[in-house]
């Protein structure tokens, strides 16, 4: 009798299946550590069954090679490292074990990352503290060029009450990007400041005004305000109202009214927020805050413009000085409630900064109708998509989508689409007709489009000239935000409740045909029935 309790048990062992195959099919989400990682960063994924010789993985429907499984509990644990070559932001993930899947998403930090991170504190701690905080994870604080530990970001209130501190490694084995984030995060656990469970931590990293492009030659110079159907007899120009323009500087043109109170975050020793040395005076910045404000190529004739300096002459803008950008306008808007401000962003990267989305989030969504409405140029980068793997991303105007969201294992801790962000392409005039150009992003967070190649502006030598990029569509429609803010004056609107009166009232989709939605968003910005 013992023999055959035995000979069954050993029947039943041999029936077991451990990877799930012959049994129910396992479905999970999986989630990354880290969940941000750079090019050739290991990652690692727990799987709920145990891996076989057959388990595939795919980033963003890209094979993944060189696997490697380790058994983990019940589990598995899959080790990858990211591909080269890859676009940055959120890409999907995508693991298959027979009939078993496992599914997650994986933000991926594209090339421009550096070593070291950045922080932004919260107003009760201090530097002292701080640093021993870190300093137990092998954490040290990096003074910046003047030996401060960390820079007021200028607000007061919410996350630009903060400071801006930068991280590094101290000692231990070096640390890949991903890594030394997945550490700081949990060594600075109460320190950062924290929105809605994202937290003030971010690579090393910069943006781009990414301008720097041929129109197509059978496009036709466009004067955006007859493109736009800008009626010239409007009383309505945006008087009352400020649009701030992070950017390369802006010229103090006698066409613009500046307003006083501008800053310049990329020379410490001389900063000058009026000097736009772009692409050896071609200019960026001032052409993008002439189209916004100028009578005679802009939208918003009698708008201010606030000249904040976050890029250099290449047009290279590093974070810490887009972050302190974005603050100071804030800052500005705290400070001067009778001037009703809107945010110009002709900047971007397919890295995500979940510092510019807390600080983004809280001038939309937490501010009421003291909130700030943002413009976010799209990006340029559509015609070149195939040259990296993944889905395309440009931050901060992905934030406006659901595709451009970092995932997070904690669900009070996932990113949701800022309302209020206005996302702009560009088009271009073909013969009579207008046209997406074919450089222009797309995507779910496309919110419109506007002129955006050849359209006519000024360099910072009051001279004219053609400029091509979603940066100089973005300024048109900020301009249209700013002409909406004063016809609002009485009855003031969130940015979110901006942002859905001038889709409804200033967009035409006719225009363009049959372009996707992804592609051209509610359609071109038309002015013709608004104030």
């Amino acid at each position: 009798m013992r023999w055959m309790l035995v000979l069954a048990a050993v029947m039943s062992l041999v029936g077991c299946d451990l990877s799930g195959r012959g049994s129910t099919p396992i479905t999970a989400e999986v989630y990354p550590s880290p969940r941000r990682a750079a090019w050739e960063e290991e990652v690692r994924v727990g799987l709920p069954w145990r891996a076989s010789g057959g388990l595939r993985l795919r980033l963003a429907g890209e094979e993944v090679g060189g696997l490697r499984t380790e058994p983990a509990g019940a589990g598995s644990t899959v080790v990858f490292k990211v591909p080269p070559n890859f676009w940055g932001g959120p890409q999907a993930l995508d693991i298959t074990d027979g009939a078993n899947r496992a599914t997650g998403s994986l933000t991926v930090l594209g090339e421009s990352v550096g070593a070291g991170a950045l922080v932004v504190l919260k107003p009760s701690v201090t530097d002292s503290a701080f640093a021993q905080q870190v300093a137990g994870a092998g954490l040290r604080v990096v003074p910046g060029s003047q030996g401060e530990p960390s820079i007021p970001l200028g607000g007061d209130a919410g996350p630009c009450a903060g400071r801006l501190a930068q991280v590094a490694q101290a000692s231990g084995p070096p640390l890949a990007v991903g890594a030394l984030l997945e550490r700081l995060e949990a060594a600075a656990a109460g320190a950062v400041v924290d929105l809605d469970g994202i937290l003030g931590i971010d690579p090393l990293t910069g943006y781009d005004t990414g301008s720097d492009l041929p129109p197509s030659p059978n496009s036709s110079p466009i004067n955006a305000r007859q493109a736009i159907q800008r009626n010239p007899a409007s009383n309505f120009t945006g008087a009352g109202t400020t649009i701030a323009i992070v950017d390369t500087g802006v010229a103090n043109l006698t066409s613009l009214n500046l307003r006083s109170g501008g800053a310049d975050f990329t020379n410490p020793t001389t900063p000058n927020p009026n000097l736009d040395e772009y692409k050896d005076g071609l200019g960026h910045g001032t052409a993008a805050a002439v189209l916004a404000a100028d009578a005679a190529y802009g939208v918003a004739s009698a708008a201010g413009i606030l000249p904040i300096k976050s890029c250099d002459k290449d047009g290279k803008c590093a974070l810490s000085a887009v972050i302190r950008g974005i603050c100071h306008a804030v800052a500005y808007a705290e400070k001067n409630t009778n001037q009703k401000l809107v945010l110009n962003l002709s900047l971007g990267s397919d890295t995500p900064s979940e510092i510019v989305y807390i600080l983004l989030k809280d001038a939309l969504m937490k501010r009421g109708v003291k909130g700030v409405p943002v413009v976010a140029a799209a990006g340029n980068q559509w015609a070149i998509r195939s040259s990296k793997k993944g889905v395309l991303h440009h931050f901060p105007a992905s934030f406006g989508g659901n595709r451009g969201l970092s995932a997070h294992r904690d669900p009070a801790r996932r990113m949701t689409p800022l309302k209020g962000l206005l996302s702009v392409g560009a088009v271009g005039l073909y013969g009579t007709a207008f046209r997406v150009s074919s450089f222009s992003n797309q995507g779910d967070y496309l919110d419109l489009v506007a002129p955006g190649e050849r359209v006519r502006s000024l360099r910072p030598a009051n001279l004219e000239a053609e400029f091509t990029g979603t940066s100089f569509a973005a300024p048109l429609v900020a301009g249209a935000a700013a002409v909406l803010r004063q016809a609002s004056v009485f009855t003031p609107l969130t940015p979110e409740a901006l942002e859905l009166t001038l889709l409804a009232n200033l967009t035409n989709p006719t225009p363009l045909g049959d372009a996707p939605v992804e592609a051209r968003g509610q359609g071109l910005l038309d002015m013709s029935g608004g104030p």
